[in-house]
Order: C-alpha cells, then structure tokens, then sequence
C-alpha cells in the first residue's frame, strides 16, 4: 500500500470498512467479526464507489 491516505473508517456491528486513496483512486478493505481482511483489489474512481463494494464484500461474507 504505497503512499495511501486514509479518507474514511466506516463501523458496523462487528465490521470494519477502511477507504484509502493514492494517485490510482481509491481502494477499500474490511475486516470482518474474525479480523480477517477483505479487498476486492480494483481502484474505484470515487470514494463512494469503494464503500458500496466494500459494503457488497460484507454483504457477501454474511451469506456463508
């Protein structure tokens, strides 16, 4: 994660949402109930973009 900025933590119950930003755009990570972290890998052109993914990541964690 070279020169990354943290832009946003966003908190759910027991989840945990990070967005960064670099020159590339933004990427975003969560960490779930068992500290495992997810990444979905791409560069999103805006912040929001990188919340709803991450928001799809946890959705789709829940499912299992």
């Amino acid at each position: 994660m070279q020169d990354c900025e943290l832009v946003d933590i966003l908190t759910y119950p027991d989840w945990v949402i990070a967005i960064g930003r670099t020159a590339l755009g933004y990427r975003c990570w969560v960490f779930t109930p068992d500290f495992t972290v997810l990444d979905d890998g791409e560069w999103h052109p805006t912040r929001e973009s990188a919340t709803e993914t991450a928001r799809g990541l946890i959705s789709e964690s829940m499912e299992y």
